[in-house]
């Protein structure tokens, strides 16, 4: 049986229908329906890092579709951006009909920033710290260690907060402890460890550790 979109009156000979209308009325329906205003997208003022359903992340256009789909669609749809500037970005929005079909159509977005400061700037600008490294030994393999310890955090998004030099080594004080024990046991160190009371958070003792390695 041949079917009449109730809008265009083509027919299932000349497209493919979605429901009782065809693919070309529910795509201009669902294009012109869909927002043209995102919300305010948040962005790290220090670091330049854009917030999206992930959290903060490097900027990009990839990003940023992630960001508007969110604001627009509850992460429902899809969203590509081909280009934007400050005020607006040129999309490709995919949006699902139903379990089985979806739509496709090019939207402009008007954008709209919100600066903030992301938890990774915050706790660098506060000295934040889960862990102290304590490297001992000779000055030329303590700073070879240091250097070592700083690109394995960066690769990890992590940070060091400060570092304190003392006559036998320095105390580097590190943003996460996971990443440390993820460093030894990457490069097969066994340092002495010690754990400190750092706080009681809803009555969950939190601590900071203590790794102390000579070499």
């Amino acid at each position: 049986m041949i079917k009449h979109c109730p809008t265009c009156d083509r027919t299932s000979k000349d497209a493919s229908f979605i429901g009782e209308f065809c693919e070309f009325c529910v795509t201009e329906k669902a294009s012109k329906d869909f927002p043209t205003r995102a919300g305010a997208i948040e962005y790290c003022k220090r670091c330049g890092r854009i917030k999206t359903s992930e959290g903060y992340v490097e900027f990009t256009k990839k990003s940023l579709g992630n960001a508007l789909a969110k604001l627009l669609c509850n992460s429902k749809c899809k969203i590509d951006v081909k280009e934007y500037g400050e005020k607006a970005a040129k999309t490709v929005v995919t949006v699902p009909i139903g379990e089985d079909h979806k739509v496709v159509f090019e939207k402009e977005i008007v954008l709209k920033g919100s600066h903030a400061i992301c938890q990774d700037c915050f706790r660098k600008s506060s000295g934040y710290y889960e862990a102290v490294f304590q490297i001992r030994g000779e000055k030329e393999r303590v700073n070879a260690m240091m250097q070592k310890v700083k690109r394995f955090l960066e690769a990890r998004g992590a940070f060091i907060a400060k570092i304190d030099e003392h006559e036998t080594g320095i105390d580097v004080y590190v943003s996460s402890k996971g990443a440390m024990k993820t460093f030894f046991l990457y490069n097969k160190l066994k340092p002495k460890t010690s754990y400190t009371l750092y706080s009681i958070k809803q009555g969950r003792k939190i601590y900071r550790d203590t790794y102390m390695l000579r070499i």
